[in-house]
């Protein structure tokens, strides 16, 4: 048992230490100056951008209302009037913008993305098509994982802000209809007073983590693939897997890091 356990260790270890060379190559693309066939990397980021959170934008703003609904008519149920007043601004501030927005948005990411990258990229490997193009001098890391790594964390950030934006909206009218204010400006001084600088960075580095955690399990996976074409959604399904634990992982961190 030991053994076994060792074994799973190290080989968590250089997944991890995949991951991260993997991340430090697309960056370093990132960063070089850009060169011919820029043009054709923006346009595969917009394109990445609006099939990941684009498409999205209903789903995301339908989550975040109930969610939102939901926890503002529980602090009405089990609170007092004045002290869900005084409490829920912080509330909405902690729970729906530092902690459940940038999950659920890393959630949906996954479910539309991780899988789909993990696929498209599996097949690509398979094919021999990232050999081909490496022989045709074309650089793989550029033209075919800087616009996925790009358009994914985009998409989570942008995702990110959709979600606080509209959760907070779906609070205030909450609050009106249960009563839980007096208005919708007192409810809005609260927030506004209980919602700190730091939460809201917070919120953006982990909606920044991760973007860059899914879009680097995902390729992983998806350029792991090799001579079987039965592994393709082998490792489609532990993209998806993957993706979420190492998301729940570094928001858990974060989150016991910064109380």
């Amino acid at each position: 048992m030991l053994r076994a356990s060792g074994r799973w260790l190290l080989a968590e270890i250089r997944r991890l230490v995949s991951y991260s060379a993997l991340t430090v190559l697309v960056a370093a693309s990132l960063l070089r100056r850009p060169t011919e066939g820029h043009g054709i990397v923006r346009t595969q980021i917009a394109r990445q951008v609006v099939f990941s959170a684009w498409d999205a934008v209903p789903m995301v703003v339908f989550i975040a209302g109930l969610l939102s609904v939901s926890l503002v008519a529980l602090a009405a149920t089990f609170m007092p009037s004045l002290e869900a007043t005084s409490v829920l601004g912080r509330v909405v501030a902690l729970v729906l913008v530092r902690e459940l927005a940038p999950l659920m948005t890393a959630i949906l990411v996954i479910l539309r993305s991780s899988g789909a990258v993990a696929v498209e990229l599996g097949y690509m490997s398979w094919r021999g098509e990232i050999e081909a193009l490496e022989t045709l001098g074309i650089d793989p890391i550029k033209f075919v994982l800087l616009p996925r790594f790009v358009g994914l964390t985009a998409a989570t950030v942008g995702m990110n802000l959709l979600f606080c934006a509209a959760a907070v909206g779906a609070g205030l009218l909450t609050a009106q209809t249960f009563g839980i204010t007096s208005s919708l400006s007192v409810f809005r001084h609260n927030l506004g007073t209980m919602l700190l600088p730091s939460d809201v960075v917070i919120a953006f580095v982990k909606s920044l983590l991760f973007g860059g955690v899914v879009a680097a399990v995902s390729c992983y996976h998806g350029l792991s693939v090799r001579d079987d074409l039965t592994e393709v959604p082998r490792r489609a399904s532990r993209a998806l897997v993957e993706a979420l634990s190492w998301c729940t992982v570094i928001g858990v961190a974060i989150t016991l890091i910064t109380l």
